[in-house]
């Protein structure tokens, strides 16, 4: 993130590029005057709704009619088309420069001769009987000039039909008696508004339904929804009918028969050799590992179908997850048969397993910018083995090192930083005892952890860092993941200090003891949810919630069991080290509003505490809030704003802005974002929040958090930005300006914007860059 002069410079060089397109824009790229002879250009189409009484969601009727006009227009940007205006420009260019600006960037224009209006009414109407307006009047009529065709649709709306009485399937075997059950628990409500896609869904609902009862080959296919109208009253009878074209098969539940599991597959078009080597470890469970890769008790612990039980889709669904999760396969393929030497209905189950290669090492050169402003070249690299001890284990081993430097400020200073970590990871849960907890949940996991990392900087200190624990993971479902860990093990030790900053960190509430060097020894729990996984939602929400527990459990056992007597500073602590006590809690809570055509608005909303208490004075300080930086109030530097109205002295040590923490946080965000092209995204947005501490600090006059004035002490920005989104990586550019700075607050809440003064957006413009989207 660059602040003053950069900032300033960046902007205005945007401001004129974009000033620039623009007069382009006006002046020649339309691309009209290149277009064929004799040819008009298509410029889309436009509805008009009437009604004879109101419709209950016209914007919906609207949004479904807009999808099935074809073709789609040329895309327009301030009043002209620069992408059709470049592909004709450089058409028949067959190589170079040329040829992939037309390929890449430009867009063929769309003439009169591509659009079909007779085809468009039929859609139309196709897509309103869809939606129960089975008598809708359509009519359209051309508009346009000697260059350009565009066509105005009125379509003429009556009340929708509504469903009637749904009539079950007629019949007496087995699978009609199982639809029937399921019907009584329809989507289909009578009186609602006719819907094809309900029917739809309907029968998706009872084919999944029916497939968790064992009816392995049957298929939304073979029930049929008839509608009919003769009742009246605008209603529609719905009767439920099983096709006479369904196979035998179709009608009758499955059992599975015998399973055969082989680790070894490699060759997709050749079938396994279920006589090689293949040994019997269960009920009806064959095992095949040529190379004795692996434990064959990893895969009795993934099956969730078992010899005689029904088929169950969900099953074979979550079996194949949980083989996946292991990650010691690159390919799982699950395949049935339908036994043939018997009158039972009977399916074989084969898994078919393609092992990836047991050792790894990946190494990675890159370059690091970090929300404190500081950027350089980092290096790291990996080992894995993913299948230590045959149980599909998986041990890494990680080295990592940055050396970095302080960019977009007068202050100068470096750091550099290295770490190494090991983690063992268990494709299980390790539990005292003999518990199957495992099968329960999906995708359960126990990760062992223990690292180590240092970092120095030059203008403050070095710190060094060493990290233990344990944790559990699993999947409640697709969208919902928990980790809990028992035991998190921290220790942090302050190294040297560079000269002026050890009165800091020695004297007040920077004590040494009290915020640096102390052992983090606790629990922490966190739950996930992310809609986004579930590809059937449109509007999604994302929740994380986490809680972190520290030093509760040695408090205890040290003052009421063991009786151990305090250090000679208070509080106590292990080998001399004094351990932190605290609780912190925090949510982090956005909701994605898609409005299609690659717009959207999202919301964001982050509360979180952190209370010290018992043997410590204060929170950590790796375990206190900060705010500001490209992924959080974008019109303030990382450590450049709070806690409340605080604002430091010119020696308050602003250079590292260590006072500039907090135990308290609250923040939220707004950020809507459009489509420019296919590649460039714009967004506009409003970010808003601030940290406080919670008991009073003479080192930070302002910064305790009130009641009364918190909401005076709210910091307010707002900007507007450029994504270059390339699918598999999103450069981001931000520019913000603050429109309330507590730090600087005279009353009035609102701060002065003045973006036509030149040394005004010179102070306060700040761009931030940024890799992926910041929520």
């Amino acid at each position: 993130m660059i602040q003053g002069n950069v900032a300033y410079r960046l902007f205005y060089a945007l401001v004129t590029i974009f000033a620039f397109g623009a007069m382009l824009s006006f002046s020649g790229c339309s691309g009209m005057r290149h277009l064929e002879e004799d040819s008009r250009l298509y410029t889309g189409a436009e509805l008009h709704i009437e009604e004879e009484t109101p419709v209950e969601d016209e914007r919906t009727v609207e949004r479904e009619l807009n999808r099935v006009l074809r073709p789609q227009p040329n895309n327009k940007f301030l009043m002209s088309r620069p992408r059709m205006w470049l592909y004709l420009v450089t058409d028949g260019s067959e190589t170079g420069w040329r040829n992939w600006l037309n390929r890449r960037l430009g867009e063929a224009p769309v003439y009169e001769e591509q659009l079909s209006v007779e085809q468009h009414e039929r859609l139309l109407a196709n897509r309103l009987n869809n939606m129960g307006y089975f008598d809708a009047g359509i009519e359209y009529q051309l508009q346009g000039d000697e260059k350009t065709v565009s066509v105005d649709y009125h379509i003429t709306l009556k009340p929708p039909y509504t469903f009637g009485e749904l009539h079950p399937v007629d019949g007496n075997e087995q699978v009609e008696g199982a639809i029937n059950e399921q019907l009584a628990h329809t989507l289909i409500q009578t009186g609602e508004p006719y819907s094809l896609d309900l029917l739809k869904q309907e029968r998706q609902r009872i084919e999944q339904a029916l497939n968790n009862q064992g009816y392995y080959y049957f298929h939304a296919d073979h029930l049929l929804f008839q509608a009919d109208s003769v009742a009246g009253d605008r209603r529609v009878d719905i009767y439920a009918t099983l096709k006479e074209e369904a196979p035998p098969f179709a009608r009758r539940p499955f059992r599975i028969g015998d399973v055969f599991i082989h680790a070894d597959y490699l060759a997709a078009n050749v079938p396994p050799d279920a006589s090689k080597d293949t040994i019997s470890i269960g009920d009806g469970v064959y095992f095949t590992d040529a190379a004795s890769q692996f434990n064959p008790g990893i895969f009795m612990r993934s099956l969730f179908l078992s010899r005689d039980s029904l088929y169950n889709a969900d099953h074979h669904q979550r079996t194949r997850n949980h083989l996946m999760s292991l990650g010691s396969f690159r390919f799982v393929n699950i395949r049935f048969s339908r036994r043939q030497d018997t009158e039972d209905d009977l399916l074989d189950m084969r898994v078919l397993l393609s092992p990836m290669e047991k050792r790894s090492i990946t190494a990675e050169i890159s370059g690091v910018t970090k929300s404190n402003n500081f950027a350089g070249p980092g290096f790291s690299a990996t080992l894995t083995n993913h299948n230590l001890f045959g149980g599909a284990e998986a041990l890494t081993l990680r080295f990592d090192g940055a050396y970095e430097l302080l960019v977009g400020s007068q202050h100068s200073a470096s750091a550099r930083e290295f770490g190494l970590e090991t983690s063992l990871s268990f494709p299980r849960f390790l539990l005292p005892g003999d518990h199957d907890i495992g099968r329960r949940v999906f995708s359960p996991k126990t990760d062992l952890s223990l690292g180590v990392r240092h970092m120095n900087r030059t203008d403050a200190f070095s710190l060094t860092t060493m990290q233990a624990g344990y944790a559990y993971g699993w999947n409640s479902s697709r969208t919902t993941q928990y980790r809990v860990s028992p035991l998190v093990f921290r220790l942090f030790r302050l190294g040297d200090v560079e000269e002026g900053m050890e009165g800091l960190l020695m004297d007040g509430a920077l004590l040494r003891e009290g915020l640096f060097e102390q052992f983090i020894i606790g629990s922490e729990y966190d739950l996930t949810y992310n809609s986004r996984l579930d590809p059937d939602t449109r509007n999604d929400w994302f929740v994380q919630l986490g809680v972190d527990f520290s030093g509760n459990l040695a408090y205890l056992l040290m003052n009421y069991v063991l009786n151990t007597s305090p250090l000679e500073e208070g509080g106590f602590g292990i080998f001399n080290q004094h351990f932190a006590q605290y609780t912190k809690a925090d949510a982090d809570i956005r909701y994605y509003l898609d409005f299609g055509n690659g717009r959207r608005l999202v919301t964001r909303l982050f509360t979180g505490a952190g209370i010290p208490y018992s043997n410590s004075d204060m929170m950590p300080y790796v375990k206190q809030y900060i705010i500001g930086g490209a992924n959080s109030v974008r019109a303030f530097h990382p450590r450049d704003l709070g806690p409340g109205s605080y604002s430091p002295d010119a020696d308050d040590g602003a250079g590292y802005n260590i006072y500039r923490t907090g135990e308290l946080k609250l923040e939220a965000n707004l950020e809507y974002r459009f489509a420019i092209t296919n590649i460039f995204k714009g967004a506009l947005f409003l970010d808003a929040g601030n940290i406080w501490r919670l008991e009073a600090d003479g080192n930070v006059p302002g910064g305790t958090f009130s009641a009364d004035r918190f909401a005076e002490e709210i910091a307010l920005g707002a900007g507007t930005g450029l994504r270059i989104d390339a699918g598999f990586f999103i450069l981001r550019f931000d520019f913000a300006i603050p429109l309330a700075d507590p730090a600087t607050n005279d009353g009035s809440y609102f701060d002065s914007v003045r973006l036509l003064d030149s040394d005004w957006r010179r102070d306060h413009l700040v761009f931030n860059l940024g890799i992926g989207y910041p929520f």
